[in-house]
């Protein structure tokens, strides 16, 4: 197949962009032709390694990238046509569809309502849509998309691979060989519930500690309670060594508040064999077997999440064994490999009951 993987709206580095380089380095791998169309110069830019289309769309009526990409669409001809974000899911969305691409696919990555429009609309413009976990595709649900439009394929990470001595990166950061270390990765903010966690750490034993990777909007408050409440968490900032520094963690923390779509942070920590504590929202359920690969707490339930890290560092077998079983889960289904065969059998099963174009919107073709 010939695939455009459109990416046009993502200027960052965060789950979706790393989803669509890894989506992309799988399909390829699978033999098929892979472009990404993204700005150029971006992290996904830098990050991918098939051939890239650069266009940028900064706004939901972005004209200037809708005559790109009907000017694209016209020259080349894709099999699949793969959208991941809005604005994104407008204008290039009905660029394919007046220029008779034939087949337009929908990543659905967050769990947020639609308005009956936008439904509509979605459900016009694209031929199937791909929600990340069972929480997606439930939201998509009751917003009034049909269940028969929809296919739940899950998403998958490469094993990180740590290039430093799992002891040498705990004396760098500081951190006594006998302490139970768990940390944090992600944005410091406040759906991310990383204040859940300063509460919690004040109930833990001594030796255990929770170390936080990352910065956002709210770091210097957040270190600020955590100084005032004499907690033992550590901020160690923005690091570019994430591998390293999740291996020496001895397990991982991911407290949010919001509804996780289905995120890469657990998925990341399961490809190096350490057990997930998370909070019981969105996706997560899904990913972590809770007293098999990892521990669930209800969200902003600082309690339960300090009952679950004591737990846990209390039965460093019981931890073993939950890293093993995190690391066996992430081969058996989370791989690159798994996620591309899931999103090749959507485009195969879609292509072959494929409905009839509406042709009213080749009325519109410029």
């Amino acid at each position: 197949m010939k695939i455009l993987q459109v990416g046009s709206s993502l200027e960052s580095w965060g789950g979706i962009e790393r989803y669509v380089a890894y989506l992309s380095d799988g399909l390829a791998g699978r033999g098929h032709e892979v472009v990404v169309s993204c700005p150029p110069s971006c992290p996904l830019d830098k990050n991918i390694n098939v051939p890239s289309l650069p266009i940028t769309v900064r706004r939901k009526f972005d004209f200037r990238a809708f005559r790109q990409y009907v000017r694209h669409f016209k020259a080349v001809r894709y099999d699949v046509v793969h959208i991941h974000f809005s604005p994104d899911f407008l204008l290039p969305a009905i660029a394919a569809r007046i220029t008779g691409q034939p087949l337009s696919i929908m990543t659905r990555h967050v769990v947020l309502p639609w308005t009956p429009t936008k439904v509509r609309l979605y459900s016009t413009l694209f031929d199937h849509f791909i929600p990340v976990s069972d929480a997606v595709q439930r939201q998509l649900i009751v917003s009034g998309v049909k269940k028969e439009m929809m296919t739940v394929a899950k998403a998958g990470c490469p094993p990180l691979e740590a290039s430093l001595e799992h002891a040498l990166v705990r004396k760098e950061l500081g951190i006594e060989p006998d302490t139970v270390a768990m940390g944090y990765f992600g944005r410091l903010v406040i759906e991310k519930g990383v204040d859940t966690l300063i509460l919690a750490s004040n109930s833990l034993p001594d030796r255990i500690s929770f170390e936080v990777f990352g910065n956002g909007p709210m770091s210097d408050e957040l270190e600020a309670r955590a100084k005032a409440n004499n907690s033992r968490v550590r901020f160690h900032g923005f690091r570019t060594d994430i591998p390293d520094c999740l291996q020496a963690m001895d397990a991982v923390v991911i407290p949010s508040i919001w509804e996780e779509a289905f995120p890469y942070a657990a998925l990341e920590a399961m490809s190096v064999g350490r057990p997930v504590i998370a909070s019981r929202v969105g996706g997560m359920p899904e990913i972590v077997e809770n007293g098999k690969t990892g521990f669930l707490f209800e969200k902003g339930d600082a309690a339960g999440l300090a009952e679950a890290a004591s737990n846990l560092a209390a039965q460093p077998e019981l931890m073993k064994r939950m890293g093993d079983s995190a690391r066996a889960s992430h081969r058996t289904d989370y791989t690159i490999e798994r996620m591309a065969e899931r999103i090749e059998a959507v485009y195969a099963a879609v292509e072959g009951s494929s409905r009839k174009r509406k042709s009213r919107w080749t009325n519109f073709a410029p």
